[in-house]
């Protein structure tokens, strides 16, 4: 199957689109899911510590109020106890490599320190690198940078790490449970754990006109969502194959009435026109492609009809006059001495005539019934061309008296081709008078032409202007023609923008009635 298949163009759009879906989903779609489950957890985080637990913490001492406490100042031990916490703090945060992530979070370098909200209620710029820690006696609400929530970051820092000296080490003696030197080997230890297992992120939340910056762990958030894109891009390749089966089988079984619509119409010729192809009932464009398939079908098939039977009245006409030529020559030459030239060329000329006006109306018919643009129209006056068509002889005499002015867009040609055939078929069927009338009403001229002859049958007014019809009245070849005079005039009169159509007559007969658009 080509690769221009219908069926396999579809199943690659169907599979690149689905592709293209998934890549975004396992991307951006993730890496949303992951934004937003990081900032549940901060939000919980400052639930929990800030919002829920109180900005200040039970202690043994009163901190209603920012800046100080009620019951007089902090004693200088409090204070070593608060700066040893808060330097012990900073320095695991840098260990776990926690530290640069809140200063920036905070607006703050480590020259400027980290300024932190202590479990006293106090706000406290908490040294790096050497730096002394400085306790700030003013309202946090000016201090003009988010604060780090010191109870957080303990639990932060600290929510991994359970020591168990007893576990960790066998000593040798009891004592050294409280080696200073070996918990510290512990601690590094298990700070070095801790941050490796840890993936924090950083967030600021405002409490009482309050930002203060929140820091949570994430990791199980993290390893979460990585589950997640891992089995997005383990079944993607799956679910790909998934679909293209099923688009392929789909398109298939969609497109299996076009193949058999196809093959029907492969199959049909110039002698099987009466064939059409199945239609499914599916009721959707496909249907319709049937419907309207069978529909160009019925148009070919009756138009291959008209022409057969065109080609079939065409030779039938032609042949009589051809018929009478050679029979003319055959008794020539069969009896030279017994033939008047005279007689026998006025025989000659009057089938030539015949048969002459049979080629040319049938060469405007086959010419497609002398369709023009309007472009190649050109204006013209259409009561000089009734006046000289008129004054031809005749077998009877045209009354011309209600012939007035009139102008159309058409050609010389088209216009002499309508007044003659209306003349001639009137004449020809008149028993002693003929009329004809022009004139302008309206922006339409109209044509008419009167005989008093037998008049055209209801039933059969439309029926004359087909090709090669004769009725009954007008079988006899010395009085009726070839049928294709009227079908000249509707055809012509069509192409100029206009119509003909036929009603009684006031002198007894028919009257032909065109009307054509008027020039500008």
């Amino acid at each position: 199957m080509s690769w221009r298949s219908v069926r396999v163009r579809l199943t690659v759009l169907v599979v690149g689109v689905a592709a293209g879906a998934m890549v975004l989903a396992a991307t951006l779609g993730v890496n949303r899911i992951q934004r937003s489950l990081i900032d549940d957890v901060l939000q919980e985080t400052a639930e929990q510590s800030i919002f829920l637990g109180g900005i200040f913490p039970e202690s043994g001492f009163d901190g209603g109020a920012f800046g100080g406490v009620a019951d007089g100042p902090l004693l200088e031990e409090d204070l070593r106890f608060l700066t040893g916490d808060l330097d012990n703090l900073t320095a695991d945060l840098d260990r776990i490599g926690v530290l640069d992530g809140l200063l920036g979070e905070a607006g703050r370098t480590r020259q400027d320190g980290l300024p932190m909200l202590t479990a006293f209620g106090l706000v406290a710029i908490a040294g790096i690198d050497g730096a002394p820690t400085v306790f700030v006696q003013e309202d946090p609400r000016f201090f003009g940078s988010p604060l780090a929530y010191q109870l957080n970051l303990d639990e932060l820092v600290f929510s991994g790490i359970d020591i168990d000296m007893a576990e960790a080490f066998e000593p040798a003696d009891e004592t050294d449970l409280f080696d200073e030197t070996l918990y510290e080997q512990v601690l590094d230890q298990a700070l070095a754990e801790q941050a490796a297992s840890m993936e924090v992120a950083f967030g600021v939340e405002e409490f009482e006109s309050i930002d203060f910056v929140i820091a949570a762990d994430v990791a199980d958030v993290i390893r979460s969502v990585d589950r997640i894109t891992s089995v997005l891009w383990v079944g993607m390749p799956l679910l790909l194959a998934v679909a293209a089966v099923a688009t392929w089988i789909l398109t298939g079984r969609s497109l299996s009435p076009v193949r058999r619509m196809s093959r029907q119409v492969e199959a049909i010729s110039g002698g099987t026109l009466h064939e059409r192809v199945p239609v499914p009932s599916t009721g959707d464009e496909i249907e319709e492609l049937g419907t309207t398939m069978n529909r160009m079908l019925d148009r070919l098939e009756a138009d291959d009809q008209r022409l057969r039977q065109f080609v079939s009245d065409a030779s039938h006409e032609l042949r009589s006059p051809v018929a009478v030529l050679r029979s003319e020559a055959e008794v020539a030459l069969r009896a030279p001495e017994a033939t008047e030239v005279v007689e026998l060329a006025e025989g000659v000329l009057g089938e030539s005539i015949r048969l002459e006006r049979i080629v040319a109306d049938l060469l405007v018919l086959a010419r497609g019934d002398e369709a023009r643009s309007p472009g190649n129209l050109s204006a013209i006056d259409l009561d000089d061309i009734v006046l000289t068509e008129a004054a031809r002889r005749r077998r009877v005499e045209i009354d011309t008296r209600s012939v007035s002015a009139g102008r159309v867009r058409g050609t010389r040609e088209g216009g002499t081709r309508i007044v003659a055939h209306l003349l001639d078929n009137a004449a020809r069927h008149a028993h002693s008078r003929v009329s004809v009338g022009l004139r302008c009403d309206a922006s339409t001229v109209t044509l008419w032409v009167d005989d008093d002859g037998p008049g055209i049958p209801v039933e059969d007014r439309s029926r004359v202007f087909e090709r090669f019809t004769r009725l009954e009245s007008a079988r006899r070849r010395d009085t009726g023609g070839a049928g294709l005079g009227l079908a000249v005039v509707a055809a012509t009169a069509s192409s100029m923008g206009g119509s003909v159509r036929i009603e009684d007559s006031p002198l007894g007969g028919a009257r032909f009635i065109v009307r054509l658009p008027e020039a500008a």
